[in-house]
């Protein structure tokens, strides 16, 4: 199948084999894509608001510029997916593949992620305020200036994880798992402070 037009709502691409196609700069609202193939699909400036991609095999493909807005991502294929400048915000993946995965300078403001596997994971630099991360498994992965301002982060698990100059919040130093992970001064203040410790120069 061959896209032809420039915006689609509401339309059924269950099933539809979109493999390889390349999609820039097309509005898709309120869509259907449940057990649809987007293999290898290349997307910029696209836009996917509030659709569904249920079983959707969407590994290898590449996205760049492009916008999930309210998505509902459940048992999909993302392995070997690229993302670059996109927006993902308020979508929610429950039991995806996800690895490997590259992100990289991509807003997951609101993004549901409770339970997702992504030990060893870049995830530098990347915006995750208000996200629900309950469960999910952030072992050994690069979260250098990452905002998690407003996470849930009950059982988050970052052990090993690199979180120097990432902005979470008490709640997260508290909720996380932390054991081995590398955190500068400040954190580390923040991290006692959040555990009820009191900090008094020395004598």
């Amino acid at each position: 199948m061959h896209l032809t037009e420039k915006s689609y709502v509401d339309d059924d691409f269950a099933d539809v084999d979109l493999s390889g196609e390349v999609i820039e700069a097309v509005r898709f609202v309120d869509c259907d894509f449940a057990d649809a193939s987007l293999v290898e699909v290349r997307t910029k400036a696209a836009t996917f608001e509030r659709c569904r991609f249920v079983g959707t095999e969407l590994y290898g493909s590449s996205h760049h510029g492009t916008s999930f807005l309210s998505c509902t991502f459940e048992r999909s294929a993302w392995h070997g997916a690229t993302l670059t400048g996109c927006r993902l915000i308020g979508s929610t993946f429950t039991d995806c593949r996800l690895l490997p995965l590259t992100i990289k300078e991509c807003d997951l403001t609101l993004v549901s992620l409770a339970g997702a596997k992504l030990p060893g994971v870049d995830l530098s630099g990347l915006r995750m305020r208000e996200a629900n991360l309950v469960g999910a498994n952030f072992s050994s992965c690069d979260l250098r200036g990452a905002d998690l301002t407003g996470a849930r982060a009950e059982r988050l698990d970052l052990t090993d994880a690199d979180l120097r100059g990432a902005r979470l919040d008490a709640a997260a130093w508290v909720g996380a798992r932390l054991a081995g992970a590398v955190v500068d001064v400040d954190q580390a203040v923040l991290f006692a402070a959040a555990h009820g410790l009191v900090l008094t120069p020395a004598e």
